[in-house]
C-alpha cells in the first residue's frame, strides 16, 4: 500500500506542476490529503475549462508517461478518460472528466507530501460543500458504506452540504441496479433526505463496516465507527 500511495502522490505532484489550476482533484484522495484514514487507489480529476474529454486525452496520457518506469494504458468512454498506471509493485487508476467551470477550494499537500519527499503544493479541489453534496447523492444512488464513511469525515471536519447541488442530484437520481425500487428515496426535500440517510445509518454495525472497508482501513480504525456515524449524521436533522 505504501508503494501505491507513493505513486498516487507522484501523479498529484506531476499534475499540479503540469496543469496547475486546470486539474481539480476530487473524490477520496482529497479526504486523504486532509488527513482521512481511508485508503484509496484512485485519483479523480475534473479538468477545466474544457467542453470535451477529447480535448485533454493527449496531454493527460503524455504527462502520465513521464513517470519513471510507468506503464500507462487508457480507455475513453462517454463519462470519462480512465487511465491505469503501473510502476513496480503499484497499480492505480486515474479518472478524468471535463467541465467548463467547477467551484473550488484550495488545499495544501504539505503533510501528505512530506511522507514521500516532495515539496508542498497548493492544489485546487472541488469545493468541500459541493463535494459533500455529491457524495451524499452518490450514497443515495449506490448505497456503499464507503460513501457513508466519507460523508462522516466531511461532517466531522465541519463541512455542510451545498443544498442546491444536493437537491438537483436528488431530483434526477441515477440508481445502481443494486438499489431496489422499494429502497429508493421518496421524499421531496433535502431535510427529508437527511432523515432518510439517518434512518439507514441507525441500523449500521461495526461488523458491516468491517466487511465493507477492511481493504481501506486499518483494523484498529473500525471499532466504534457505527456509533460515530450515527452521532455525526444525526446532527443534520
Amino acid at each position: 500500500m505504501k508503494e501505491q500511495e507513493a505513486l498516487l502522490y507522484k501523479v498529484i505532484d506531476l499534475f499540479a506542476e503540469r496543469f496547475d489550476k486546470h486539474a481539480v482533484l476530487h473524490g477520496g484522495m482529497v479526504l486523504r490529503v486532509l488527513g482521512c484514514e481511508r485508503m484509496t487507489n484512485d485519483l479523480d480529476y475534473v479538468f477545466v475549462p474544457f467542453k470535451s474529454k477529447k480535448d485533454i486525452v493527449s496531454d493527460v496520457v503524455t504527462t502520465l508517461k513521464q513517470l519513471e518506469d510507468a506503464r500507462v494504458s487508457y480507455t475513453l468512454n462517454s463519462k470519462c478518460l480512465r487511465a491505469t498506471v503501473e510502476a513496480a509493485e503499484a497499480r492505480i487508476q486515474v479518472e478524468v472528466k471535463t467541465a467548463l467551470a467547477v467551484p473550488t477550494s484550495v488545499v495544501s499537500t504539505k503533510d501528505f507530501a512530506a511522507n514521500y519527499g516532495y515539496s508542498a503544493r497548493l492544489i485546487p479541489v472541488v469545493d468541500y460543500s459541493v463535494a459533500l453534496a455529491n457524495k451524499m447523492a452518490a450514497w443515495n444512488e449506490r448505497r456503499l458504506i464507503r460513501d457513508i464513511y466519507d460523508i462522516w469525515f466531511y461532517l466531522k471536519i465541519g463541512v455542510r452540504p451545498d443544498f442546491v447541488t444536493l437537491k438537483a442530484r436528488l431530483d434526477k437520481p441515477q440508481y445502481s441496479r443494486l438499489v431496489r425500487k422499494t429502497e429508493r428515496f421518496q421524499g421531496g426535500s433535502v431535510q427529508d433526505f437527511f432523515a432518510f440517510l439517518n434512518s439507514h445509518v441507525q441500523g449500521l454495525t461495526d461488523e458491516e463496516i468491517s466487511d465493507s472497508l477492511s481493504d481501506y482501513l486499518s483494523p484498529e480504525d473500525i471499532p466504534g465507527l457505527a456509533m460515530r456515524f450515527r452521532s455525526e449524521i444525526a446532527k443534520l436533522l
